[in-house]
């Protein structure tokens, strides 16, 4: 075989194998099908909670004025609905929705600020609502076309807002 034969022939097989890998990954790549959309509806209030933060001043000399913190914790839940007849990857779907949000997988902190006025030797209570904040839409599958393949809601976070200010006895 001459040293030109033996170039042509390396030159086909380099060509052949290149050809091959356009193909394969072409082929390998992000579907249609696989795309996910998310398109949110709207913003919507949930259940509410009440938890009750105490301030002791019974012991003080002089009236305490500070802000006190109280912390909720809680999950960013995901709840997807498909329509029916719809065929859909619910992992791929609820990853996109944390994609989109930015969601964490664990809990997450609400933080509520109460400032507090309380006299030297008293207690007070407050009465703290929590209040769930959610977001709903829907999500298409594949190239999007108005028609989703389902809903999506997710709670996104807590509101807090103090609802009651009770002055408690001593003990």
């Amino acid at each position: 075989m001459s040293l030109i034969t033996s170039r042509l022939v390396r030159l086909i097989v380099l060509a052949l194998i290149t050809l091959l890998v356009f193909v394969f990954t072409a082929c390998a790549g992000p579907q249609d099908q696989d795309q996910i959309t998310i398109v949110e509806k709207r913003q919507l209030q949930g259940e509410a909670i009440t938890k009750t933060l105490h301030a002791n001043n019974c012991d003080g000399t002089e009236d305490m004025k500070q802000d006190l913190t109280a912390v909720h914790q809680y999950l960013h839940e995901i709840e997807i609905t498909p329509n029916p007849g719809a065929t859909i990857n619910r992992n791929a779907v609820e990853s996109e929705v944390r994609n989109y949000y930015h969601v964490p997988q664990n809990e997450s902190d609400a933080v509520c600020i109460v400032p507090v006025q309380i006299p030297k030797g008293a207690f007070y209570s407050y009465d703290l609502e929590w209040t769930e904040v959610w977001r709903e839409g829907i999500f298409e599958q594949g190239k999007p076309d108005g028609q989703g393949e389902g809903v999506y809601r997710f709670r996104q976070s807590l509101l807090c807002e103090v609802v009651a200010q009770n002055a408690e006895t001593c003990e």
